[in-house]
């Protein structure tokens, strides 16, 4: 709903990172810093060994080349494997699950 109300409906990557998707995020991630496309990389708790790839990309970003309507998301539980300098870096946000079932089942459906 988001990408829809800022106009990027049609320009948003969704990648759900596991085994073997590293290379398809870094294509992504070159394609949308030239672009301007949104980037959704998903689950990244299961990308371990990909963290360190993904570390060294966002630390070599650079401001005056970056296409400014660029944005990346990232979507992981806790874990400690997590780049430090990326969460130091970027905007965190949190959701937290609701309680009791009833809340559940109207937040999901």
């Amino acid at each position: 709903k988001l990408a829809v109300s800022k106009g990027m409906g049609d320009a948003v990557s969704a990648i759900s990172l596991g085994q073997g998707q590293g290379p398809k995020a870094v294509t992504g991630i070159k394609g949308g810093t030239d672009t301007g496309a949104w980037v959704v990389l998903a689950n990244c708790h299961l990308a371990k060994s990909f963290m360190p790839v993904l570390e060294g990309m966002v630390e070599n970003f650079d401001p005056a080349t970056l296409n400014p309507r660029f944005r990346l998301w990232l979507t992981a539980m806790p874990d400690e494997s997590f780049p430090v300098s990326i969460l130091q870096n970027g905007i965190k946000m949190t959701v937290e699950p609701p309680k009791g079932l009833k809340s559940v089942m109207i937040r999901a459906y």
